[in-house]
């Protein structure tokens, strides 16, 4: 009974990685957007996607780390231990990023905080008990055997 209450929830933090990670991935182009429009200046529609195309590179940059973790079997068990790091690099650079300018805003000052704690609770569970999981197999069900 235990052993599916840990595979549940391994798989709905998964979920709600990969839903951080795109959420992340957009929000500095939709941010972006939405402050162009708010100045009444939006962007003409033959550079709205140059436009836009920064901004998305930002947020990859940001949101890299939770959807490499959202994804099954990529950061897992004893065998990648390089992408294990690029994970958890990325976490760092998401969570540095957000401390840096995610309190400045509206929108981003109500949301920052459950953002830093999902991103907390993942780095905890899937990047920094590294050494312990190929001890106890049934708590990391997806890492190759």
């Amino acid at each position: 009974m235990a052993a599916l209450a840990v595979k549940a929830m391994l798989s709905l933090l998964r979920l709600v990685s990969l839903l951080l990670g795109c959420a992340i991935t957009v929000a500095p182009s939709f941010l972006a957007l939405a402050f162009a429009y708010g100045a009444w200046e939006p962007p003409e529609t033959t550079v709205a996607f140059t436009f836009n195309l920064l901004p998305l590179f930002v947020g990859l940059i940001f949101g890299m780390g939770p959807l490499l973790i959202g994804i099954p079997k990529l950061v897992a068990g004893p065998e990648k231990p390089k992408v294990r790091v690029a994970a958890g690099t990325f976490v760092v650079i998401s969570v540095a990023g957000l401390l840096i300018i995610g309190f400045d805003g509206s929108v981003t000052r109500d949301l920052t905080p459950i953002a830093l704690l999902v991103e907390a609770a993942l780095f905890a569970v899937f990047i920094w008990p590294a050494k312990h999981f190929p001890a106890n197999p049934a708590v990391n069900t997806d890492a190759a055997r």
